[in-house]
């Protein structure tokens, strides 16, 4: 397996700022979107933190070196799932690690208390995709005709909804829609969700701030991903979509095509 990732941001039309962060590391596997948090101080620093913490994590072959050690001796151990691998167990750590860099930061800056950051990261390697994830940012994969949203918001909405008291349909009406329930940086860990879903050639993942996903319907992102001819333009376009429909968030669109080995093609590119 190869792949091919591209990302693109915009303020949109109603803030002075982008809160918005992302990252392409094609050479890990890694994609990244980090959302920081509007109403919180200096949620530009926050997602900036965040995403460069996780490149220095991922170029780091001494910290790869030692993260490994200690995979191994938690598994002597039976602290670590047999069925949890190295990449799902260094991808949360690298999640715990972001947060932990915003919540220091914070505790050395006054000025920065309260400051906070979504986020989204995918690792890929070979058929696999490892997911990690802290808010209401997304992930989306795209598999033939089927759009399938493979996170699941923290967010008081979702937990609304998961309690049936909001009906998925009345979402939009919602008055705290918004309100998130977990965030990198406000205390000193953090409970990230990972996940692991197979890959595989033709595939398409789509990595989203909210300033997107609330815009934009599934139905409209299923219909750009599949029909726009590559992966630059699928940004656009989804930016473009968000921005048409009133663009009053930061938005975000990083999107990575999975495509099968080829002869002369070498894993991982930016388009």
């Amino acid at each position: 397996m190869y792949w091919v990732g591209h990302a693109g941001t915009h303020p949109g039309y109603l803030r002075s700022n982008n809160e918005d962060a992302y990252l392409l590391l094609p050479e890990k596997g890694l994609f990244v979107v980090a959302d920081g948090m509007a109403g919180h101080r200096y949620g530009e620093l926050a997602s900036a933190i965040a995403v460069n913490t996780m490149r220095r994590f991922y170029l780091s072959k001494e910290l790869d070196r030692l993260l490994s050690a200690q995979f191994k001796r938690a598994k002597q151990a039976g602290l670590e799932a047999r069925t949890v691998s190295y990449e799902q167990f260094k991808l949360k750590r690298s999640v715990e690690e972001a947060n932990l860099a915003i919540f220091n930061t914070s505790r050395r800056n006054p000025q920065y208390e309260t400051m906070g950051t979504t986020l989204v990261a995918l690792l890929l390697a070979g058929k696999q995709a490892y997911l990690a994830h802290v808010g209401d940012s997304r992930i989306y994969r795209m598999r033939g005709s089927s759009l399938q949203q493979v996170t699941e918001d923290h967010s008081l909405l979702n937990e609304y909804i998961r309690m049936n008291l909001v009906k998925k349909e009345d979402a939009a009406t919602f008055p705290m829609k918004n309100v998130i329930v977990r965030a990198l940086g406000l205390s000193e860990t953090v409970d990230v969700e990972v996940a692991r879903r197979s890959c595989r050639g033709g595939d398409m993942f789509l990595l989203c701030s909210d300033g997107l996903s609330d815009m934009v319907t599934e139905t409209s992102i299923g219909e750009t991903l599949s029909g726009v001819p590559d992966c630059a333009a699928r940004v656009d376009a989804l930016i473009h979509s968000a921005l048409n429909a009133g663009g009053v968030d930061n938005v975000t669109a990083l999107v990575v095509d999975v495509q099968e080995d080829a002869e002369g093609d070498s894993e991982g590119a930016v388009a």
